[in-house]
């Protein structure tokens, strides 16, 4: 894996937190969608694969909001991109963290 990206998407024009919660869910669908690894933080969704599918991804993320009604959005993002290269995964960063974490737990059993 030689990227990974931390996605942060906010509907500016949402009328509640429900309303953020049902556009970000579209987003966070769109993701997952995509077939690439995810993980999904309280404040972003981290994605990692090769470079040209992680800005894919972020291209979908961005129209996923749109169609779900967002008329305007902010979206910060972080990019780790090692060409050629292999990156720290989220479970590098923090699998150890989330020992009873089904996600992580089979990879630390390994």
């Amino acid at each position: 894996m030689e990227c990974a990206i931390a996605i942060q998407y906010l509907p500016m024009d949402a009328r509640d937190d429900e309303e953020v919660c049902r556009v970000v869910d579209e987003v966070i669908a769109a993701i997952d969608a995509s077939g690439l690894d995810y993980y999904v933080g309280p404040f972003e969704t981290t994605v990692e694969g090769d470079f040209e599918s992680c800005m894919a991804v972020l291209k979908s993320c961005i129209e996923a909001g749109a169609a779900a009604g967002c008329k305007e959005m902010a979206s910060y993002v972080k990019i780790s991109w090692r060409p050629g290269g292999r990156v720290m995964s989220t479970d590098d960063k923090i699998g150890k963290y989330h020992p009873t974490d089904s996600e992580f737990a089979a990879r630390g059993a390994a």
